[in-house]
């Protein structure tokens, strides 16, 4: 026992030993990666958005202030600081062409404001009954809204009139996502359900069952297919698109809660959990790839991806905004793509090789006897290894078959040649000369079955018999029928 002991801390503080290279050398290596500068702040940071066109980052905190940085290895530069909120400014994002940053706040007010001039552009004061939690962007004319009590509404940005509004939930509205194909927006809540409304309608089109769970993230993956969500218990609920009453797989593996999901490509996101990871993972098949961030076991907040593919910033309770290296993987897709292609090209002579394997597969099958011919270019036929077994396998199907064993020399692996077989798996003599264009596939008649599986039966049956027919059949004519198989 005493032994037992002592081996088993050894093998801990090797262990613990290794970590702590591991972590060290993590560190040596962010260090020394080249990726624009964190950017730190005084007060708590609670949202980031990333320009779709350009190298900005707009990040709002709990003083109500909007910080507007643009980025870069060489160094980040800042565009301007305003205090746009008397309360704390929730969330931030642009418009899709960059030259607008949308705010809103807990003051129940949310605001438009120009990225290069820093002038606001709109303002709606008293936008909710209670304290705007989100803000989205829809297209040129429309922005969503959710607050605490899980209101959505839809403004029309010309009018700053609200459009539509939906009071489906009854918890704080977490996150939302736009389905430009089908006009859809799709919002997360605190009280687990998942809602579903069409831009242009005023009822709301699908909402989920109460999945037990505060849903906190969402996005839409697979060409829009599939929806993921993430929940508090570090589950990732997947619903199929257009059947939203209930999740069609999940994918449990985080340990905590996952606060954020940036989508990175159609089968592949980053999670942002409360133990301060971001997670690489993989759908469909599930499974986690990697880590691409650390913000030292404290809450991610939110998780965006650059416009050129190239960074992820991220922001948690550290007051900092982290950018991270993320072109790795969409590298490594250009290069899946290439394998894909290669692979391909690869397939196409294996399906050919499958191909006349079936053929020859089909022609034994019809005849149920070995061919007598060159034996450079052979296939085995998987699945009949003698004569017998074949002859059991069809006799049931074999007209005139009288069950009779062969003897002892039919007792052998079926094969068949491929160079000298037919195309159709019958032939002239003619066809097997050298230099003939070969001629189109064609089926086998029922008169051409009915002869073949006679002709199986006879030579099953009695074997030297058929042998003996054989010869003077090839005595009488010169393309006997079973030279060509």
């Amino acid at each position: 026992a005493g032994l037992f002991v002592r081996v088993c801390k050894q093998l801990i503080a090797n262990a613990l030993e290794q970590l702590h290279r591991v972590q060290n050398y993590n560190r040596v290596m962010d260090d020394a990666a080249v990726r624009p500068k964190s950017l730190k702040f005084k007060e708590p940071v609670i949202d980031v958005a990333l320009c779709p066109t350009n190298n900005i980052v707009a990040t709002s905190l709990i003083t109500g202030h909007v910080f507007v940085h643009k980025y870069s290895v060489d160094g980040n530069e800042r565009l301007f600081r305003q205090k746009v909120h008397k309360k704390s400014c929730r969330s931030v994002c642009f418009s899709d062409d960059g030259a607008l940053l949308y705010t809103a706040s807990k003051d129940r007010s949310w605001q438009a404001i120009d990225v290069e001039t820093g002038v606001q552009k709109m303002c709606v004061d008293g936008a909710h009954e209670k304290s705007v939690n989100l803000i989205r962007y829809v297209n040129e004319q429309i922005v969503a809204t959710g607050d605490d009590t899980g209101a959505v509404k839809l403004w029309d940005t010309r009018k700053n009139k609200p459009a539509f509004a939906y009071n489906e939930h009854v918890d704080y509205i977490s996150d939302m996502v736009f389905n430009a194909e089908k006009r859809h927006l799709l919002a997360t809540s605190g009280d687990g359900c998942l809602s579903v409304y069409d831009v242009r309608k005023a009822k709301p089109y699908q909402v989920s069952a109460n999945q037990d769970d505060e849903l906190l993230s969402i996005a839409l993956m697979r060409g829009g297919k599939k929806v993921v969500v993430g929940e508090t218990d570090g589950v990732l609920g997947i619903f199929s698109y257009d059947q939203f009453g209930d999740v069609s797989d999940r994918f449990p593996g985080h340990p905590q809660s996952i606060d954020t999901i940036c989508k990175l490509t159609e089968d592949m996101c980053v999670t942002g959990s409360s133990d301060g990871l971001l997670r690489i993972v993989q759908l469909f098949p599930h499974k986690l790839v990697g880590v691409a961030g650390d913000h030292d076991s404290l809450p991610v907040e939110k998780v965006v991806l650059s416009h050129d593919k190239q960074w992820l910033a991220s922001c948690s309770h550290d007051h900092t905004v982290h950018f991270w290296d993320i072109g790795y993987i969409f590298d490594d897709s250009g290069d899946a793509d290439n394998d894909s292609k290669d692979g391909s090209d690869e397939s196409e002579n294996e399906d050919d090789e499958v191909d006349v394997q079936a053929t020859a597969i089909r022609i034994s099958k019809a005849v149920g006897t070995e061919s007598s011919v060159d034996s450079d270019c052979e296939v085995d036929i998987d699945g009949c290894s003698d004569a017998g077994e074949l002859r059991d396998r069809g006799a049931d199907g074999i007209e005139g078959a009288t069950g009779a064993e062969t003897d002892t020399d039919a007792e052998a692996d079926i094969r068949v040649d491929v160079d000298d077989a037919d195309s159709d798996g019958w032939g002239d003599s003619d066809d097997s000369t050298e230099n003939k264009p070969a001629k189109k596939k064609r089926k086998m008649t029922k008169a051409e079955k009915r002869k073949a599986r006679r002709l199986a039966a006879a030579e099953l049956s009695n074997p030297a018999a058929a042998a003996t027919k054989g010869k003077k059949e090839k005595a009488k004519s010169k393309t006997p029928f079973f030279t060509d198989l």
